[in-house]
Order: structure tokens, then sequence, then C-alpha cells
């Protein structure tokens, strides 16, 4: 009874199916056995050369050794030949008492990699290496006389998008990236360079125009030209349309083109704006007029972004298509990345290579470069969003410096810390140029003027520098005389840590904004910096001059040449005051020595009445000193007023 049970159970099933309980179709769909694992090999020998090397095809574990006899050196090669483009990751195990080295060769006699990173019983791997058809692998002892077993492990991968493809340690192998793609890579190895293609867009049409003749200035505003944003104040960055239409063709207003007081345009034939820097119009004394001076070619601002690498001082540097270098990292720490700004790209440039490499550790035979096969960085290049108004990085030197317009701002970034970025000014006729440098959040800043090294084996010199302001506050420099070329500084402040004093302030998301206004230098107005004897401005007696007692312990001194004079001369010195400040008056003159004797002082310390100084100066040259009494305050928008009178 029993097996009846089991009987009928079974006969009910043979009915259901058309093809009785055979299991004949489930044989026909069986696609063979699945891969559930790297294959487990065992190394061939003899594979000494690339035609007995051992063909991988897809994920293995290689057992396998080195022989050690010094006469006969030992190498084992394999074959890597994936069915379609994959990325390999190859290890090989380290060698008992010996220094493993692992090659790849793109055809048997043409090397494109050799890593021998990890020293003496170290492993050695190559995480990304990217294999289309075909690639060769080499093993071998990195010195003779050593051996021993190994294991070699092969993974494949699928290749994506935005991961570096290696061997790519030349430009011709460059990994190609596109502006705002995050493309990750690794420093793999010591030695290991990565490098990305960028190219960049087209200049719109008619970008560059030929300079034409300048539009004759109207008589309503002889400058033609908008001021500087509010001191201190943020401006959101121009609008600009898009290439082509006609409101991208139009000139800024206050620059060419401009409509008069009348409201009527500006002549025909006015010069259009220039990207990365226009045509500015540079004041000609005597004239009531503008000239136009061409600027500098323009050029692209981009932004990069590198993650720290572990164990790793990374180094990255811009190239140009030539190679050239354009832009290289300062010095940097083990594990930080970089938030790069600003960094100047010529227009005329369609491709760079941006190249992520890592540098040396240490000094001498402790000397070192640092790699990390485990860990990948992340790098990102956008285009900067200020345009023609960018700092250009690298301006770390005077000779790099970014030309500052003469009427109109340059937006810059202080990132990496210590980083230090130069602007120059250059103009076609005597002018004053007031300066202006914004606040930014986190930061103390620092404003320069600065003169070039005179001769080989100079050093530059900081004839004025402004760091009145705090954390977030803004920077000035009036009245600063500029007759040709002029170089301005801005750097973080000092402050001490740690005892040491340091430079470090960095902000890599708030731009400062450098903001420049120029006005003919007739002499009525001081000459900066003339804060020494040496650099004192010339006074004509009977002509008044005005000046500002700043930035903080400012001092302006002025020179009166009697000289020729044969007998003595009578003089009135007036100095009318100004708020805030309670001005001293002081004359000196100066000895057959350069020495400064100081003859006569009005110092009352009243507010912004008048110090007076009456003397009858024997001939000779004097010197005449304009300063805060109590060296305390300062005031950038008042100013005082000189006036020499002679006789009684």
């Amino acid at each position: 009874m029993r097996r009846l049970g089991w009987v009928w159970p079974c006969a009910l099933l043979l009915a259901g199916c058309p093809n009785g309980c055979s299991n004949k179709g489930a044989e026909e769909a069986d696609a063979g056995p699945v891969v559930t694992g790297p294959e487990l090999l065992n190394e061939t020998e003899p594979n000494d050369r690339p035609e007995q090397a051992v063909a991988l095809g897809r994920d293995a574990t290689v057992s396998a050794s080195l022989g050690a006899d010094p006469s006969k050196p030992d190498e084992d090669w394999y074959r890597l030949a994936p069915n379609s483009p994959r990325v390999a990751d190859v290890s090989v195990s380290g060698l008992p008492g010996g220094d493993v080295l692992l090659e790849v060769y793109d055809a048997p006699g043409v090397r494109s990699a050799s890593i021998n990173s990890g020293g003496d019983g170290k492993p050695e791997r190559f995480p990304n290496l990217y294999v289309e058809r075909e690639r060769w692998v080499r093993v071998a002892s990195a010195r003779k006389g050593t051996g021993g077993a190994y294991t070699l492990e092969l993974r494949y991968h699928t290749p994506e998008d935005g991961v570096e493809r290696e061997p790519n340690d030349r430009a011709v192998d460059a990994t190609p990236m596109q502006f705002g793609q995050a493309v990750a890579g690794f420093i793999g190895h010591a030695a290991d360079e990565d490098w990305y293609r960028l190219e960049l867009p087209e200049p719109p049409p008619g970008a560059t125009p030929p300079p034409a003749p300048a539009p004759a200035p109207s008589p309503a505003d002889p400058t033609g030209a908008q001021p500087p944003p509010a001191e201190g104040q943020p401006q959101a960055p121009e609008e600009t349309a898009a290439p082509g239409s006609s409101e991208a063709a139009a000139p800024p207003e206050g620059v060419a083109n401009a409509p008069t007081a009348e409201g009527a345009p500006a002549e025909p034939g006015a010069p259009a704006p220039q990207p990365g820097g226009f045509q500015v119009p540079v004041p000609v004394p005597g004239q009531g007029g503008l000239q136009p001076v061409q600027e500098e070619a323009p050029a692209v601002a981009l932004k990069i972004e590198l993650t720290g690498i572990e164990g790793v001082r990374a180094e990255l540097s811009v190239l140009s298509a030539a190679e050239a270098p354009l832009f290289v990292t300062p010095r940097g720490k083990e594990g930080e990345g970089y938030s790069l700004r600003n960094i100047g790209v010529r227009a005329s440039d369609r491709v760079v290579y941006v190249v992520v490499k890592s540098g040396w550790v240490g000094t001498g035979k402790e000397a070192k470069r640092g790699f990390n096969s485990e860990k990948s960085y992340t790098l990102t290049v956008t285009q900067e969003e200020a345009g023609a108004n960018a700092e250009l990085e690298p301006n770390d030197e005077l000779y790099k410096a970014t030309t500052l317009p003469t009427y109109g701002y340059k937006e810059g970034f202080l990132s990496p810390k210590g980083d230090v970025d130069n602007f120059v000014l250059k103009t076609a006729e005597p002018v004053l140029a007031k300066v202006e440098l914004s606040g930014v959040e986190r930061m103390d800043l620092e404003l320069s003027v600065v003169a070039p090294p005179e001769g080989e084996g100079q050093k530059e010199t900081v004839l004025q520098r402004a760091n009145d302001g705090a954390i977030k506050e803004p920077e000035r420099l009036n009245n600063v005389a500029c007759n040709g070329t002029c170089y301005f500084r801005v750097q973080g402040a000092s402050r001490k840590v740690d005892n040491k004093w340091v430079r470090d302030y960095e902000n890599a998301d708030q731009p400062y904004r450098i903001s420049v206004t120029t006005v003919p230098d007739d002499g009525s107005q001081e000459r900066e910096p003339n804060n020494t004897p040496d650099r004192a401005m010339e006074l004509t007696p009977g002509k008044a001059v005005r000046g500002t007692v700043y930035p903080l312990k400012d001092v302006d001194y002025y020179r009166l040449d009697f000289s020729d004079r044969p007998v003595r001369t009578p003089m009135k010195v007036t100095l009318l005051g100004i708020l805030k400040v309670d001005v001293g008056l002081y004359l000196h003159r100066v000895g057959e020595d350069g020495k400064l004797s100081l003859v006569q002082t009005s110092d009352r310390a009243r507010g912004d009445q008048p110090e007076v100084i009456r003397y009858s100066a024997e001939p000779g040259v004097y010197i005449l000193e304009v300063r805060d009494a109590r060296n305390r305050e300062a005031n950038f928008q008042d100013a005082y007023q000189l006036t020499i009178e002679e006789g009684e």
C-alpha cells in the first residue's frame, strides 16, 4: 500500500508533462559552468620571453617563482588578453629577502610602465591598467641573485567614465577630461604621473578685434569712466550676454561707445571692449581727455580642485600644448589637496594638460616620493565665473603680475596658504592711483606698493604697506604715483602661531576685489609713497598740495630747495587740519651729510584746526614732515592742505 501511494503522484505528474518528466530541456538551456571566482593557476615554465607569456583572459591568481641564480636571471611574462576592453588591477606579492619589479609593455619591446616602489619584501601594484586588446606584464627581481616564490593577482573590471586610464604618463597618452567633470585617479607608484588633456572652448567671434582710434572725450565727463565699487562693498559680476548676441557686442558703460551727458552715443568706430583686458582710458594731464592703452592679451581663468592623497605630497601643474609650464603648485604638505583659483591660461591655447604627480619629501638620502595604490584622488577643473576680471595665477612673482585696469577691478583668491598675488598698473602718462582692497571672511589682508629689484642680485623693496584693517576689513592706498609701471601686492597679514610669524590665511571660496581709480597727476595732490625723506615730493611756493594721513602711522615728506637763494628766505607754512587726526607739522633742514635736523614744529594737536610755521630759512634744502602728532590715528577720506608762502 505504501508503494502504491508513491506511484499515483508520479503518474499524475507524467500525465501533466507533454515531454514527460525528462530534464532534456534544462540541459539545452545550460550555458556551462558558472564562474564564481578567479582562475587558480600555476606558472608554466618556460615563460622567460613575451612569446612564451602565460595568457590571462579573465580574473586569475597565479602561483609562481623567480630563480635566484645570478648567472641566469629569471623573468616571468604574462599576456593580458580579455575578450573586450577592460581595466586590469595587477599586483605582485613581495619576494622574501628580495625586491620585485613589475613592468608593463604595450607590445614586446615597447615598455610603457615600470613599477618598483615598495622595496625589499614589499608588493607592487598597478591598480588601473587599461587593456583595450592586449598588454604584456613582466615580473622580475630588481637585483641579481635574489628570487623566490610570489603570487600574481589579476582582476578585471569594466572601464568607467571619469576614471583615469593608465598608463597616462605622457601627453600622447593623456586621459581626456571635460570642464566640470570629476576624474578619479591613483598615484600608484613613486614615479607615477597622471596626465589629463583639457580642450578649451573656442573664443567667441570678434573676441579680439584690432584696436581702433579712441573716441573724443565727452565735455561733461572727460574721464568717461565709472568709479569702482564703494569702499569695502562687494559687487556682483557684470552680466554677460551669450556669444554672438547684440548684447555681447555692446561695450560696457563708461569705457567705450558710452552715451554722453546729453544721451548721444559716442563717435562711430570706438573700440569694443577686449576680453581679459579692455581698452582702458588713461588720463593725459593738461589735455582734459583720455588716451586708450591696449591691455595685454586676454586669458582664461580656471578653478582646479584636487583632493588629498594619504601618504603623498601631491604636485599639480598646468602645461601648454607644447608642454611649457603655465602653472606649478607651491610646495604643499603630505596628504593635503589643493583648491586653486584663477589659474591663468592664454586664450590662444586650445589644449592644456593638467599633470598630477608625487613630490619629493625629505632631503638627501632620506628623500622619497610617496604613493598610494589603495586610495584614489579626485580632480575637477572648471572655468571661473569672474571671466575677464579674474586675477591670473601664477602671479606670485613681480614679472608674472596680473595687469590692473586704470579704471576697474580684478577679483582674486588667496589659496592655498601662503599665496601671494602681484598686480601691475601700466600707464601712458603720470597718474595718481587710489587702490582699494575689499575684505574677505576669515582673512586679514595686506596691501602693498612694491618696487622691483634695481639690479641683478638685488631684492625688491616694499615702499608702502596698508594693514589697518583686521579680519574681514578692507585696506586702501591713496594717491600712489605711477608713471609707466607700478606694482601692488595682496597677501595675508602676518600673525604669530606657536611663536612663529606666518602668513597662513586662506579662503578659496570668497574672492577679494582690488579696485583702481586714477586721476591725472597735476601736482595738486601728494605723491605716495613719500614716507621717507629721499622720496619727498617737491613743493612750489604759492601752490597748495592736498594729502591724506593714511594708512596708520603714515608720514608725508615734502622738499623745499632754497639752495640758490643768496640770502635768507622768510616763509610761512600753513597746514589745514582734518577730522579724527591731530596733524602735526615739522620743519627739518638737510645737513651736508644728508641727515635731518629739526628747526621748528607746530603740533598743538587741536583736531582740525590749522598748524602754522613761520621761519626765516638760510640758503639750503629743507624737508617738511606731516603726520599724526600722536601717531595713533588715520583718515583715508579727508585730505589736509599744505601751503608755502614766501615773505613776511
